[in-house]
């Protein structure tokens, strides 16, 4: 099953520190340095999602988010105004292994890396040390397996 993003925006809320505007050209058009790395990218803004680009007020929840993250005012959702031409970095980005959603369909945690669960439900927090985490499985793919088969039947969904 393809990558599934809950557009929560969690995977960019600290990406201000490592991704800063080096250059502006004008025309929704950037050059992006990494800090890190010291790779330059250029970048362009979506022209459908320009409107967004003056809205501040996403760095009074995250105050060090990438430039080019914003909040769609009437769903909420966070989109990358630059998705298109983003750098590398942001194109090879999974925040989960395994996403896990409840009953409601609503995120309730995630598998990241190998087997770290990031658990947004407290009941599924406690499922997890109870159930899963006591689980000996060397074979990742198998272990998915037998983890997606103990989160389904307890009414979970499970997307990879």
């Amino acid at each position: 099953m393809p990558f599934f993003c809950v557009m929560c925006g969690e995977c960019c809320s600290q990406m201000g520190d490592v991704h800063v505007v080096e250059e502006e050209y004008g025309q929704g058009r950037f050059l992006m340095l990494n800090r890190y790395t010291g790779e330059r990218h250029r970048v362009e803004i979506d022209p459908a999602l320009a409107r967004l680009y003056p809205d501040r007020r996403i760095y009074e929840r995250w105050p060090g988010a990438c430039p080019f993250l914003r909040e769609k005012p009437r769903t909420g959702e966070n989109v990358c105004i630059i998705h298109r031409t983003r750098p590398d970095i942001c194109q090879e980005y999974r925040c989960w292994r395994l996403l896990i959603l409840n009953e409601e369909g609503v995120r309730a945690g995630r598998v990241m890396e190998r087997r770290h669960l990031a658990a947004d439900d407290p009941a599924l927090k406690e499922f997890w040390e109870q159930t899963v985490a006591v689980i000996r499985e060397d074979d990742i793919a198998r272990w998915d397996e037998r983890v997606t088969g103990l989160l389904e039947r307890a009414g979970y969904t499970v997307r990879r």
